[in-house]
């Protein structure tokens, strides 16, 4: 009996890690015409402390003619996210990668399950999840990919939104847009939206 593998293209930028200043947006477009569909995955991290007036939505709209006419009214909105005041640390002593354990300054104001935002803005970024605090040692989830060195002293903040992904079916154009255009108080963001599409089969 013939079997059919799924082939995925891992991963694809759809709005590559940037600042999203207050108030504005964020948008860019994701082109599933020829795919059978993508994994969309967004989130978004603190630049700052200070709490928002209003917290970071994404937006979806499927769009026609290759955007080339706005509709927009949308699919799947995620978020608003969260408003409240963040935390924000340091890294206090080198932090590998491929290791749970992220050495902070300080953990006052973090909690379990907090997902947190490291390193902002550099090439260590990286979204993670608080699972276990142990003094100043913040235990995630998951490995670390990226080494935090105390010289670097990377910040640590809290308050950070990681959606669950979103299914797109394919043979359309989708818009994604940030919008944190209602805020007039609270710090930048930063937002990452990012793609895993569901190219082709393969038939064995």
């Amino acid at each position: 009996m013939a079997s059919t593998t799924p082939v995925w293209n891992d991963l694809v930028s759809v709005i590559t890690s940037a600042a999203i200043t207050r108030p504005g947006v964020a948008a860019a477009t994701l082109d599933l015409r020829t795919k059978f569909g993508a994994y969309l995955f967004a989130r978004h991290g603190r630049a700052g402390t200070t709490a928002l007036t209003v917290g970071v939505q994404f937006r979806i709209n499927r769009v026609p003619n290759n955007n080339g006419v706005a509709h927009p009214a949308s699919l799947a909105p995620l978020g608003p996210g969260l408003i409240a005041a963040a935390s924000s640390t340091t890294v206090g002593t080198d932090s590998n990668s491929g290791q749970r354990t992220l050495k902070a300054t300080s953990a006052a104001g973090f909690a379990i399950g907090d997902y947190i935002l490291i390193g902002g803005g550099t090439a260590r970024e990286e979204w993670a999840r608080v699972a276990r605090i142990a003094t100043n040692d913040l235990i995630l989830d998951r490995n670390l990919t990226s080494t935090h060195t105390a010289a670097q002293a990377d910040t640590i903040r809290n308050k950070a939104d990681v959606y669950p992904p979103v299914w797109l079916s394919g043979g359309s154009v989708y818009e994604i847009i940030a919008d944190y255009e209602a805020s007039t108080t609270g710090d930048n963001n930063r937002v990452e939206v990012l793609a895993q599409t569901y190219d082709s089969d393969v038939l064995a």
